[in-house]
């Protein structure tokens, strides 16, 4: 396939801008809605349990026009906010015959077609990118994401796809450390993902476990416990 067939095929896959919109403007309606209420709901507060957020209560002076304005501002920015953050963190895929460039959690990856072997949606629907010799080469949630138009986008492109269930779901084992069921080193990067993850800091999580990966070791989580399997070949 040349460069110009393969650009003219490329599909793109993410979060919809219908779905986008349609939660901006749930939320500033939503914050509309609030200003029509907003000194009912306050009266309610401080008669129920003796207090109401301050924001709420400098709302409730304002003359109802005014604040339904303002409380739909709010809603309208916040919903702004959780959609970029939604969008952010969730799969945004480009699939042609020559590539696939998955973007999700900050990170941007991107994946020459002769290096997969295997593509599929594991546990809770992620989208799970796997190289020949079976190691993890990305791997991205997709909440909202047609998960119809990934199926598309990848067999439409001749990728190996494996289905909507992890093919190796039955070679997952729980980690525990010190059993010695992994090597030094992935018993190490393990280790820093479990704190990675303890405290919150999700793009290290991710880096590790990509890192775990190339070094042979698929893992994902249960919870906040670690789940990991070796690669295996895929032809």
């Amino acid at each position: 396939m040349s460069t110009t067939e393969s650009t003219r095929t490329a599909r793109t896959v993410g979060l919809p801008a219908w779905l986008q919109a349609l939660v901006v403007a749930a939320l500033t309606a939503a914050g509309a809605g609030l200003g029509l209420v907003v000194r009912g709901v306050v009266g309610w507060l401080e008669r129920t349990v003796d207090g109401s957020p301050g924001p709420l209560r400098i709302a409730a002076q304002l003359p109802v026009g005014v604040a339904v304005g303002v409380l739909a501002v709010v809603g309208l920015v916040g919903g702004i906010v959780l959609v970029a953050a939604w969008q952010d963190e969730v799969a945004h895929v480009t699939v042609d015959g020559e590539h696939v460039e998955l973007k999700a959690g900050g990170h941007r990856r991107w994946i020459a077609a002769a290096e997969v072997g295997e593509v599929f949606l594991g546990r809770g629907g992620e989208l799970t990118v796997l190289d020949r010799q079976g190691r993890l080469l990305a791997a991205a949630g997709t909440d909202g994401v047609p998960r119809a138009r990934l199926v598309e986008a990848f067999t439409a492109a001749g990728y190996p796809w494996r289905g909507a269930e992890d093919p190796h779901e039955a070679e997952f084992v729980r980690y525990v450390e010190g059993r010695g069921d992994v090597g030094d080193e992935a018993a190490r990067l393990l280790r820093e993902r479990a704190v990675a993850r303890a405290e919150k800091r999700g793009p290290t999580a991710r880096d590790l476990r990509l890192r775990l990966g190339e070094a042979g070791v698929v893992v994902r989580d249960r919870g906040d416990e670690q789940e990991f399997r070796p690669a295996r070949h895929n032809g």
